[in-house]
């Protein structure tokens, strides 16, 4: 960047700052960076130029629309519009991520009609940022009808459709127009993946990085990502630890600091505390993402003392805490038994680090309290919150009345939730033990009756098992598992085999 800072004051000093061949260096050096301070700098050496062209125009745009403020894009167009040279190909695509970014269907529709109007309505690039454009904007029959009309299609076109299907529609759908693609890239997959993650299809995910694997194409940072969620969520320490192994290869140990967070969540999750500690020691630079892994890996297994230690040395070493880290270490203070930890924590949030306390964080509070056995104080969190509480709020309270037999505060919590999800079997059960105890009996009997007239049932359980480095999956009834049948005969003779 020094280099572009010189290169500028010379172009000054010889009188050629008007002269745009020279200039272009200069703006597109200061633009492609992601400080916003050099970007306004961009800007600045942009605005003394008489005659800007297209080029410098769409340098702008394209810096824009990868920014903090995308809109700074639609505002230099109108500008374009009004005393600048008229747009090109390249000029609308740059455009329309910017309204994508902005999650502006409006603008972006008005940016349409400005690139059918200027004869760029069927550019390749054009058309891709529009399929991009409505499937984000959850106008997925758009979408699909600017594909379905177009004469040639590249491997952009066809990902960015199954982007919209994966991420805003139906996995099948996307997944049945992928396996339509004629040619896939690393980004296809990586697409893919993601899709089969936000939709919690985490067996799927994986199965199709093996594909992707034997395809030989090399995953993305996304992808690898995706896939140690995914391991995460399946308890597949197998496989994760494979994706730890592949990684260090391709990468000489030289994480990006997200799949270094993604390592640290893995570990924890699967159970290998010890080798998610190892991960987080070795790490060239901790970041609070780095930490806030950490301090919710040791709150997730009670840790409560090393959980305070870590958030210690992280306030030591010149990290500051963010929002989410606040979540982590007042869930494992609660998950601990320390209290007063807990609530002293909480005042330092504010007082100490300028955090406001978001509902996630009262959350942690009234569970803090409820474990404890410190109902009504919970109750008075709730009431004195300045937000309405959410299900997690009450379910917490509800699960601590039922721990402490606290009927009174439990009916309150429990119709609060059988209000949100009457058909949640779990909630009746809880209420029904809770009359029951307390010897209402009357109650109870309303409740069974409430029960039958809703028809609410249970969501069937599941566990998982890993065997040969696959995760099988077997739920409550359900004999869909090609081994379903001979799992139950062995589990039978088992069965026999202990009573005799």
């Amino acid at each position: 960047m020094q280099e572009a800072r010189l290169l500028h004051s010379r172009i000054i000093v010889s009188g050629l700052h008007q002269q745009e061949l020279y200039l272009r260096k200069v703006v597109a050096a200061f633009a492609e960076a992601t400080d916003s301070a050099l970007l306004r700098h961009a800007r600045l050496v942009f605005d003394q130029i008489e005659y800007p062209s297209v080029y410098l125009y769409n340098t702008m745009f394209q810096a824009y629309a990868s920014s903090v403020d995308p809109y700074q894009a639609l505002d230099l167009y109108t500008h374009m519009h009004h005393f600048g040279p008229l747009p090109d190909n390249y000029t609308f695509p740059f455009l329309l991520k910017a309204c994508s970014s902005l999650r502006d269907l409006k603008r972006g529709e008005i940016v349409h009609g400005q690139a059918l109007k200027h004869g760029f309505g069927f550019d390749l690039f054009v058309q891709n940022s529009l399929i991009h454009l409505y499937g984000t904007s959850n106008r997925i029959e758009i979408a699909r009808g600017i594909f379905d009309d177009m004469g040639y299609r590249d491997i952009a076109t066809w990902t960015s459709l199954v982007t919209c299907y994966a991420s805003f529609g139906s996995t099948e759908k996307a997944r049945h127009l992928f396996d339509e693609m004629p040619k896939r890239s690393a980004v296809s997959y990586s697409a893919m993946i993601t899709g089969y993650i936000r939709k919690n299809q985490f067996k799927e995910a994986l199965e199709l990085f093996r594909n992707m694997l034997m395809m030989n194409l090399e995953p993305n940072d996304s992808t690898i990502m995706g896939v140690l969620s995914a391991c995460a969520n399946l308890g597949d320490l197998n496989t994760g630890k494979w994706v730890h192994a592949y990684t260090s290869q391709n990468k000489k140990n030289q994480f990006d600091t997200r799949i270094t967070t993604a390592l640290i969540d893995m570990f924890f999750k699967c159970g290998s505390i010890t080798k998610a500690l190892k991960i987080f020691k070795g790490a060239k630079e901790k970041r609070v993402g780095e930490w806030t892994a950490v301090l919710s890996g040791l709150a997730m297994h009670g840790l409560g003392s090393e959980l305070i230690e870590a958030f210690e040395d992280m306030i030591s070493s010149g990290v500051k805490p963010n929002a989410v880290t606040f979540v982590a270490l007042l869930s494992g203070c609660g998950h601990s038994g320390q209290v007063n930890k807990g609530l002293r924590y909480f005042k330092r949030m504010t007082t100490e680090f300028g955090i406001k306390p978001t509902i996630e964080h009262f959350g942690c509070l009234v569970d803090l309290l409820g474990r404890a056995g410190l109902i009504e104080q919970a109750v008075q969190i709730i009431r004195k919150m300045p937000f309405e509480a959410n299900a997690a709020i009450w379910g917490a309270l509800l699960n601590a009345c039922r721990i402490y037999k606290n009927v009174e505060v439990g009916e309150v919590s429990a119709r609060w939730l059988i209000r949100d999800e009457p058909w949640n079997r779990a909630l009746y059960l809880v209420l029904l033990d809770l009359y029951r105890e307390s010897g209402r009996w009357v109650e109870a009997e309303k409740v069974k009756e409430e029960m039958k007239k809703i028809g609410c049932r249970k969501s069937p359980g599941c566990s998982l098992i890993e065997v040969n480095g696959e995760c099988h999956e077997f739920g409550v009834g359900d004999k869909s598992h090609p081994c379903a049948l001979e799992v139950c005969a062995d589990l039978a003779k088992i069965g026999l085999e202990y009573i005799t």
